[in-house]
């Protein structure tokens, strides 16, 4: 491959990468590493380059010569065309063992952690219909009629996904009914600026949706166990939030109609409608202007999710894992790292602990409250830390149901926040970041204090990393457990145990 940015090349996949690209070397050994897109291990593929960079080159696949030895047919119809699942060709055991070699080299690479600590990654009791919550994005077929799915893959148009294998099918129904009624309002699909600067989009009404799965008021939480029930079976509500920019009073009419005609038609248990301003592609609210539900009982916005045999409380726009069968075991696998054991199998990480709840827990992070509520009983003290209010007000809520009586929230900075609420020897830190990982001045923060044990709940194993590097100056790692909450993709969760080293 030389420098020019459209070269075509022939190469050998050899590896997996942590973002899903297969790794080549098209010039030996010695020669540049090359991010080939669309491929995975195994493959021989002819690329075309499409940049160069310091240390590396980026390529994508136009055509696999020979597939890998186990390859296997993709599970889903829209596969090369949807972003998404971009693993789906590998078998899934071979999906684990990719997955959890690269936790391992970049723990050890960037976090000098042994790798003898990190288990082999945990499977998903489901690989298939597992998601509880999914984003869809509007836009335009090529005749310009408005469709309802998922960003292509490398571009910004939307492709349809009415095969998608990762929801249940009640979801996808309803995002079915959602894109004709949609499609009948005449309102345009908004169009996201594909670059920062671009003043020709950022036009348009209909957004995006959010898919989420509720499981019913007055239906007690099935056991950790129960995969059946936790697979989105007809048990499940569906609760829809419908995302809009700012409407005039006839184009949130034309909202309104539709939540009606869904709710009517049993296609969703609930519609929430949030607009949004900013010119941009995230399916995130800024105002919300209603919710309403099909029995007009009780909180329209609100939805359950079970965890570990109970059901917490949530808004439509909560944070919350989205494989529910898959959560039980990471949820688990906290539950007895706070109690200061990791371990080794979902089977025992679905089993209550021998061992006493910490008597103290600070819960960083914290979001609606969970799992940190189910790390405790109602007799312990909980400091919960979480920037946003509005999940700090949902986590009380759920603490007072489950008789977390000694449960108290803080919204804000979590660094000043870690100062305030001083740990002594003896507590337990639970710590659950976003991608992005801990602050450096929130590492900073808990290596001046007290608590004896930390557990922390990682989504990215690169910030994992990273962070392992400065928390091992104050605390001794005992063990990494990966889980993974999303089959093909390289994504993977990571539940790990620390103790704080006797001379720090």
């Amino acid at each position: 491959m030389h420098n020019a940015p459209r070269d075509i090349f022939t190469c050998d996949i050899l590896s997996l990468s942590h973002d899903g690209r297969g790794v080549a070397r098209p010039q030996g050994a010695d020669g540049p590493v090359v991010f080939v897109e669309r491929a995975l291990p195994g493959q021989r593929v002819r690329a075309r380059a499409l940049r160069r960079k310091a240390r590396h080159a980026e390529a994508v696949c136009l055509e696999v010569i020979r597939p890998a030895p186990d390859e296997v047919p993709p599970l889903c119809p829209h596969a090369g065309e949807c972003g998404g699942c971009p693993l789906q060709r590998m078998p899934y055991p071979a999906q684990l063992a990719a997955k959890g070699e690269l936790l391992r080299q970049t723990l050890r690479r960037i976090g000098g952690v042994d790798a003898a600590l990190t288990g082999a990654p945990l499977p998903s009791p489901l690989t298939r219909a597992f998601r509880n919550k999914m984003e869809f994005a509007f836009g335009a077929d090529a005749g310009g009629g408005l469709l309802l799915g998922q960003r292509r893959r490398g571009g910004h148009d939307v492709v349809r996904v009415s095969g998608c294998a990762l929801m249940p099918p009640a979801a996808l129904r309803a995002a079915g009914l959602l894109e004709s009624l949609a499609a009948a309002s005449g309102l345009p699909a908004y169009a996201p600026p594909a670059r920062r600067g671009d003043r020709r989009a950022g036009a348009g009404f209909w957004r995006g949706a959010v898919i989420r799965l509720s499981w019913p008021d007055g239906l007690a939480a099935p056991a950790p166990d129960d995969v059946a029930a936790l697979a989105g079976d007809a048990r499940w509500n569906v609760v829809l939030l419908l995302l809009t920019s700012p409407g005039d009073a006839r184009q949130r009419r034309a909202v309104r109609r539709a939540a009606e005609q869904l709710l009517g038609d049993g296609a969703a248990s609930a519609v929430v409608h949030e607009e949004r301003a900013a010119r941009d592609g995230l399916c995130l609210g800024e105002r919300r202007v209603f919710a309403m539900s099909a029995s007009g009982d009780g909180e329209p916005s609100r939805l359950r999710l079970p965890l570990l045999g109970r059901c917490l409380e949530l808004d439509a726009a909560s944070f919350f894992q989205v494989n529910t069968a898959a959560a039980q075991t990471l949820a688990g696998l906290a539950v007895h790292a706070a109690r200061g054991a990791l371990p080794e199998t979902a089977g025992a990480a679905l089993t209550p602990p021998d061992s006493p709840p910490p008597d103290s827990l600070l819960d960083l992070y914290c979001g609606a409250g969970a799992p940190g509520l189910l790390c405790i009983d109602p007799d312990s003290r909980l400091e919960g830390v979480e920037y946003d209010a509005r999940a700090t007000a949902l986590a009380a809520e759920n603490a007072r149901a489950l008789g977390r009586r000694n449960a108290r929230y803080h919204a804000g900075d979590a660094a000043r926040l870690i100062e305030a609420l001083a740990t002594r020897p003896g507590d337990v830190v639970l710590a659950d970041p976003p991608r992005a990982g801990l602050d450096a001045d929130v590492v900073a923060a808990l290596a001046r204090q007290g608590a004896s044990r930390l557990v922390y709940i990682s989504c990215n194993p690169a910030t994992l990393a990273r962070d392992a590097a400065l928390l091992s100056r104050v605390w001794e790692p005992e063990g990494f457990r990966p889980v993974d909450l999303f089959p093909h993709t390289p994504h993977l969760e990571c539940v790990s145990l620390w103790r704080r080293r006797a001379d720090a």
